[in-house]
This record gives structure tokens, C-alpha cells and sequence, in this order.
């Protein structure tokens, strides 16, 4: 599809902007919220689009766990396994990485993500 023959019918669920959404996240490849290939994944709702005469309904998926619990986890590790100071608990910025993924887990067990 091209985006300028790309015509949203239908809203998205609630903070998608259906008009940004890439091919890969229309076709459930990719996260509707943050983009990240999915390996694990929940139901968002859907979106109509238009091409020509056609309509079309894609369902929309996003990250499960929730997009902020694991993006915050892949900073994380990503960052400790290559950080001498954070194998000695000595690292700012690993902290301030996990302190961040402990806030987004919180979050999402306490049912305040979405």
C-alpha cells in the first residue's frame, strides 16, 4: 500500500494515531504503540482503512508484557551486559535503567498501563 492511497475510516483504539501506523504494524508484524517487532502480544482493537472501493479492518496488536515494562527491561540489559561498572553495582546509569523498568513493572501489575 502507498500512504497516500491510505485512507483511515475508522479511529484507532485510544493514543493511535491510525494515519502513523507502517505496513508491518497494520499486518501485526509490529507493535501499534512503540513499533518493536512483537514476540509476544495483546489485541488493541481495530482500524478501518480505505483503498479505492475497498475497506479493510486490521486488527492492531502491541506488546505483551506492556510496551514501557519491556522496552525499560531492554535498556536494562542492554546496558549491564556491556557496563564493567554495573557487574560491581557501582553504575549510575544501570540503576537509573532498572529503576526504571522496576516503576514500569509496578505500573503495569497495579493495572495503571495500557
Amino acid at each position: 500500500m502507498k500512504r497516500d492511497q491510505l485512507v483511515i475510516t475508522a479511529p484507532g483504539p485510544a493514543r493511535i494515531d491510525p494515519d502513523a501506523l507502517t505496513r508491518e504494524q497494520l499486518l501485526g508484524w509490529r507493535c501499534a504503540l512503540c513499533g518493536t517487532l512483537l514476540t509476544g502480544d495483546r489485541p488493541l482493537g481495530t482500524v478501518t482503512v480505505s483503498q479505492g472501493p475497498t475497506l479493510t479492518t486490521y486488527p492492531l496488536w502491541a506488546c505483551d508484557p506492556n510496551c514501557a515494562t519491556e522496552n525499560a527491561w531492554r535498556a536494562a540489559i542492554g546496558h549491564a551486559a556491556g557496563c564493567e561498572a554495573c557487574r560491581t553495582g557501582e553504575c549510575a546509569t544501570g540503576q537509573r535503567l532498572l529503576d526504571a523498568y522496576t516503576a514500569a513493572f509496578r505500573q503495569e501489575h497495579e493495572g495503571g498501563a495500557g
